[in-house]
């Protein structure tokens, strides 16, 4: 076997230079951003029409439709699913002295917990308000809160545990994995669930009929940033910066593959793990490709420090992003001259001066004594369409789950809401600019009008 060695290795040394050295070859299926369907000219028509009740899947904008030039056989999520299982005749339980709520929320020492701390303020008070107001003989709501942990599972577990201790439904909660994972769980358990600040697009694909999510998610916000920086402002060499999670993965995907139907994939998709603080190989390779705009998806403990680091490269790129880049801590750890002029959709004005918000302001300073965020409100808004259904169904787990879905449209304290045949809301949302030391909010941009094909 030596001698065989030796032998081989003397053939090897008089081979011609070059011979086995690595040749590269263009593969154009090798990047994820080039995939077999096809770029189409602009002005192409879409030949998919809603066949349903309800719009588009996400309320894709028409341009941004996949395989837009091709008829389907076959048009999903257009039409809602329905629960033809027993229940709506069971009797309440016996002995009933309360009527109970579930509250999943995320693990108080992890990275979604200052939201989840949000969430939870929105869902108390709206409890509390509920109490307050009840007529005599009514029975009061009883919040149940569980915490998550990041143990595998974890979210299966209390969602059994809300039907054992019979919650009527439950809400819940931020993290995209608890959310999909404690989904699975209330298709046996028959418990109604209400999502209000997971953005994960995926979330609502199962169309499992036991669930409402009033938060905005991804595909929206994704929309909303493509025509903006494509279509309004002209921008086509795009990079984009995410975390390495399922939240950074599946987030960002409606973004991509939104402005690579525009006519113009993005230069690089570059990743961060959570927890990195320092990004000195991927602001090189982003400062290489010259990019004129970088989009982060990722949480601000590493978003902020990362637009720092491009800065101070001499990256400069624009910044956009979804709407954790409007966290306060964005700012903080980028620094404001940073941070100017960063963009991110959102899915409201804060600002605003309807008497539903600004009334809900004033009691929740009351109560708390801050302001709240989006995802007070969202939760709050969540936790009322809940409880209204609760009082008219009475504790039926099935006619609380009827009442829930056939909601069409909702006004609450963040606004107006559509809801489609996913039961994800669709209603538009806006973006927000950090100008001169403060975010100023702005209507979505207008979709532009239809142009001749090109031939």
């Amino acid at each position: 076997m030596k001698k065989l060695f030796l032998v081989l290795t003397g053939l090897l040394a008089l081979a011609p230079a070059g011979w086995c050295a690595y040749e590269e070859k263009e593969d154009p299926t090798a990047s994820t951003n080039f995939i077999a369907e096809p770029v189409l000219a602009p002005g192409t028509p879409a030949a998919l029409q809603p066949a349903g009740a309800y719009p588009y899947y996400g309320c894709v904008p028409d341009e941004m439709l996949p395989y837009r030039n091709i008829k389907p056989f076959y048009q999903y999520w257009l039409t809602r699913l329905n629960f033809n299982g027993p229940g709506r005749d069971y009797p309440a339980p016996p002995d009933l002295k309360t009527l109970r709520v579930g509250l999943l929320s995320p693990p108080p020492y992890g990275p979604e917990s200052v939201r989840g701390e949000m969430s939870k303020k929105g869902v108390v008070l709206a409890i509390e308000e509920a109490n307050a107001a009840r007529q005599p003989g009514e029975l009061p709501f009883e919040l149940i809160e569980k915490a998550d942990s990041p143990q595998w599972g974890s979210a299966a577990n209390i969602a059994v545990e809300f039907a054992d201790t019979n919650a009527l439904a439950f809400i819940g909660t931020i993290d995209g994995d608890a959310t999909h994972v404690a989904l699975r769980v209330v298709l046996k358990t028959e418990t109604f669930m209400v999502n209000c600040s997971d953005p994960d697009p995926s979330l609502t694909e199962t169309q499992i009929p036991w669930l409402i999510r009033d938060f905005p998610d991804n595909r929206q916000q994704g929309y909303l940033l493509a025509r903006l920086m494509v279509e309004e402002r002209g921008l086509t060499r795009i990079v984009v910066f995410r975390g390495n999670s399922r939240p950074g993965r599946m987030g960002v995907r409606p973004f991509v593959d939104a402005v690579r139907r525009l006519g113009h994939p993005v230069l690089q998709e570059i990743n961060f793990k959570e927890g990195d603080r320092t990004f000195d190989t991927q602001v090189a390779v982003i400062k290489q490709a010259n990019p004129q705009a970088v989009v982060f998806w990722g949480n601000p403990a590493e978003t902020g420090p990362a637009a720092a680091q491009l800065r101070a490269a001499g990256v400069k790129a624009a910044f956009y992003g979804f709407d954790r880049l409007v966290d306060p801590d964005f700012v903080k750890l980028a620094g404001p001259a940073v941070a100017e002029g960063t963009t991110a959709a959102y899915p409201f004005d804060p600002e605003k001066t309807d008497p539903a918000w600004t009334n809900f302001v004033a009691r929740f300073q009351k109560r708390y004594g801050m302001k709240p965020d989006i995802y007070a409100g969202y939760a709050y808004d969540g936790t009322q369409m809940l409880l209204d259904a609760i009082k008219k169904a009475g504790p039926n787990r099935y006619r609380i789950r009827d009442l829930m879905t056939a909601i069409d449209e909702y006004n609450g304290v963040c606004g107006y809401m559509r809801f489609d045949a996913r039961w994800d809301n669709i209603a538009p949302i806006i973006y927000a600019q950090y100008q001169q030391g403060r975010w100023h909010y702005f209507p979505p941009p207008k979709a532009k009008p239809p142009q001749t094909a090109a031939k």
